[in-house]
């Protein structure tokens, strides 16, 4: 990996608060052909593969299913960085810089790792595209609304066994759930002012496997 790489990579890493946890997994269980330390590892990594060859992938919720979904992550930020490098350049070359007009918020669905829980005109839960995307393509029917015990984070459980009937409606820019019961737990479960109509909360992927999709709702608002 070239020295920007690295440092895009480890402000990747701190961003996702899972830096801590890389190193040490390297430096536990790092694959027997990588050098002793994650500094000399970075160096001789290819970026496009730097997660997946780091090290044997630990047996815990934060497992081989984990560290995949980090790495898609990854190589997608740095699928729009080289993209955005290589448009930096072809300006440059033509002597051409941008006038950055920014398009109108009001067209634009959530933005990226957000979910909204609105309780103007009923309660609704609307997940964002990307998200939306993800439970679409995994052919999810429902969806179940859980907590963790050792941590009691509030996660969504997508599957195609048991809980609230997914449905995707035309017009609609994100998959949502118009149900009352979902709004008071989430309500209760995060700790959100039942007087106030309209939230913007934290939402990530935990894990994903075949049979299902796990997203944690962060116990925070959005600013």
């Amino acid at each position: 990996m070239t020295r920007t790489e690295i440092q895009e990579f480890k402000r990747f890493l701190h961003v996702r608060n899972i830096y801590m946890m890389f190193s040490q997994n390297y430096r536990q269980n790092h694959l027997s052909v990588n050098p002793p330390t994650l500094e000399a590892y970075l160096e001789k990594a290819r970026a496009e593969s730097v997660i997946p060859q780091a090290f044997i992938y630990p047996k815990s919720i934060y497992g081989r299913d984990f560290w995949l979904a980090i790495h898609e992550e990854w190589n997608e930020r740095l699928s729009q960085q080289r993209a955005s490098q290589t448009e930096t350049d072809q300006l440059e070359s033509l002597g051409l810089e941008i006038i950055d007009v920014k398009s109108k918020s009001s067209c634009l669905g959530l933005p990226k790792n957000t979910c909204s829980l609105s309780l103007r005109g009923g309660k609704r839960l609307t997940l964002n595209v990307e998200h939306s995307k993800m439970v679409a393509k995994k052919l999810s029917t429902h969806m179940l609304l859980t907590r963790s015990r050792q941590t009691t984070d509030v996660v969504l459980m997508f599957n195609r066994v048991r809980g609230i009937e997914v449905k995707f409606k035309s017009g609609t820019s994100g998959l949502q759930f118009n149900n009352a019961e979902l709004a008071n737990h989430l309500i209760e479960l995060l700790n959100l002012d039942p007087e106030q109509e309209y939230f913007q909360l934290g939402i990530e992927l935990l894990t994903e496997t075949k049979d299902y999709l796990l997203f944690m709702i962060k116990n925070k608002e959005i600013d």
